[in-house]
């Protein structure tokens, strides 16, 4: 049996509800629900509007919801858009270890399928975890081979749309019922579909590959069940995904069945939810300021330099010294620490165009400097040390590890509800906030989706 052939068994014979760990099903709604709640906040900015004109140019009507932007169009159309709209502002979640944002090409399918077919909660839930652990595992698979590396910030495929592609296509096949043939003819139909290019990454058209992934993951599960067919050795093949996307990886296929066989990626390494639209690398040094500012009681006015010490890997990941727009300013430390220790927690707000005209925040950047060290990081992937000289001479340190959001130190239920709060407050009125609280919350109870699905509306 192939590599197609095994992954479609596996994830067929591994979808029920009843086969996750309570603690998968906690994670999974709370990803869920930041994955709603990112998009409500991206529904507001200006590319949150253009998917949503472009979606109504092609003539989107149809039954499924487009969040925050009170329209229904098509499943692809939705997921197109609300694919985009998770990933636009970078405040979605993110395992780190694995580089991929899992929920931006999962969470789109599974709302538009589930709401166009009425799905009980339970069958949501379970093909949410099985396309983000399947968009996990094979991130993993492909980043072995630099060519595919999503750490490279100059090249490379951008494994949340490449990989991301495939998890949608098991999260749609799952949700439409396909059998193990048509499942197999999806995955061959995806894998050519699937791309995504790392030179996008200062730009909405990043978002817009995440959303592109969401939409072809329905495109192929729904051909393929309307008998398109599809390489049933699509995986494998000497001319397939693995040899164009991980060249002498051949096994790539049968690896990533014994990588499912084994653990739940969403529990270990486990997803951080951000608290912060920005790279999630530069979370750390965020942290580390905030608290050296709250601690000592810190006024601009007193500070002369700041040092903020940070590993090779998040260096690599935060190349922008002086960002043009603020797609550039997510990827850059020294303005994301001015702009904490002047205004507090960089938030949406700070990383629009008209943000960086701040003057004050400029003027300051220049007292900042950032330097990439080796430092005895253990199991902490970005950890930072932050040091600021006061105009009395005193100095002073913090040196953060893990930042919060992460596995090790995860958000609690009220730091989750007030993000969805903080989020959604513009789009939606005080009641659907709510009401869409409390469904995903109890997403496993839910006998019809729909309605928590059209609540999202806005």
């Amino acid at each position: 049996m192939g590599a197609t052939q095994l992954l479609a068994r596996h994830v067929l014979e591994n979808s029920a509800y009843d086969l996750l760990p309570a603690r998968v099903v906690a994670i999974a709604k709370e990803m869920m629900l930041n994955a709603a709640a990112v998009a409500l906040a991206a529904a507001a900015q200006p590319d949150g509007q253009r998917i949503t004109e472009f979606v109504q140019e092609m003539g989107g009507n149809g039954k499924c919801t487009i969040i925050g932007r009170g329209l229904r169009s098509s499943p692809v159309y939705a997921a197109l858009a609300n694919g985009l709209m998770v990933h636009l502002l970078d405040f979605d979640d993110v395992i780190i270890p694995n580089g991929v944002h899992p929920s931006c090409t999962v969470f789109p399918v599974v709302m538009a399928l589930g709401e166009m077919n009425g799905a009980i909660g339970r069958d949501v839930l379970a093909a949410f975890v099985q396309g983000c652990e399947v968009t996990s595992k094979l991130a993993v698979l492909l980043s072995q081979d630099n060519s595919a590396h999503a750490a490279s910030p100059t090249g490379g495929w951008h494994l949340d749309a490449v990989a991301g592609t495939i998890g949608a296509t098991v999260a749609a096949g799952l949700l439409l019922g396909l059998n193990q043939e048509e499942l197999e003819q999806a995955f061959g139909t995806a894998v050519g579909q699937a791309s995504g290019v790392q030179a996008n990454r200062y730009t909405a058209a990043r978002a817009l590959q995440c959303g592109s992934a969401a939409m072809k993951g329905i495109m192929a599960a729904r051909l393929s069940q309307q008998g398109l067919s599809g390489a049933r050795d699509a995986m494998e093949s000497a001319v397939g995904w693995a040899a164009l996307f991980s060249p002498g990886n051949q096994e790539i296929g049968e690896e990533l069945v014994r990588r499912l066989s084994r653990s739940w990626d969403i529990q270990e390494p486990g997803v951080t939810l951000k608290l912060y639209p920005c790279h999630i690398a530069s979370h750390t040094a965020i942290d580390a300021a905030l608290q050296l500012a709250q601690l000592h009681r810190i006024e601009p006015s007193q500070l002369v330099k700041v040092q903020v010490s940070v590993t090779p890997a998040a260096m690599a990941q935060l190349p922008i010294a002086i960002p043009q727009n603020g797609w550039e300013a997510r990827f850059c430390l020294s303005y994301i620490v001015a702009v904490a220790l002047l205004h507090g927690p960089p938030l949406i707000d700070f990383f629009s165009d008209s943000a960086l005209e701040d003057r004050q925040v400029r003027d300051f950047m220049d007292r900042i400097s950032v330097e990439a060290i080796q430092l005895d990081s253990g199991l902490a992937p970005y950890p930072t040390t932050v040091s600021i000289e006061l105009r009395n001479g005193q100095l002073i340190q913090q040196t953060t590890d893990f930042a919060r959001g992460q596995p090790q130190l995860p958000l609690e239920q009220q730091e989750l509800d007030a993000k969805f709060l903080y989020c959604s407050r513009y789009i939606l009125p005080p009641d659907h906030i709510e009401e869409a609280i409390d469904s995903f919350r109890d997403l496993e109870n839910i006998e019809n989706i729909t309605g928590m699905a059209s609540v999202l509306g806005g």
